[in-house]
């Protein structure tokens, strides 16, 4: 079986975490400002973004660029990708907070897994 090339696992990655964020191709062409046209070509491996369409369907998607391109990603590089979009996301003066929750659910986490072994 042949390999995919790299543009027919972008499109596939994209049509997923699309369908994952609950979004038609339309509603991401109206957050992205790219066509309808252009992302059901990406998603269909014909088409190679730029740049900047890369990062305008990367934001509108809620995802670190490196997250949308990166090759193989470990599921924990994706999260920690994830984590950090989350966080830049949030205002400066507030950003804080998202970090205090991670805390305080990751020693709870930790304490309940010690607990249930």
């Amino acid at each position: 079986m042949p390999k995919k090339d790299k543009l027919a696992l972008l499109g596939e990655y994209l049509r997923s975490v699309r369908n994952s964020a609950n979004l038609t191709q339309e509603q991401l062409s109206d957050l992205s400002n790219v066509s309808i046209k252009h992302i059901a070509d990406i998603e269909k491996g014909l088409k190679n973004p730029s740049f900047v369409v890369l990062q305008s369907l990367a934001k509108a998607l809620d995802l670190s660029l490196d997250n949308l391109i990166g090759e193989n990603l470990s599921v924990d590089e994706q999260g920690i990708n994830q984590l950090k979009s989350y966080y830049l996301s949030c205002p400066p003066e507030m950003r804080g907070t998202p970090l205090n929750v991670v805390y305080t659910l990751t020693r709870e986490l930790t304490e309940l897994s010690k607990n249930s072994r």
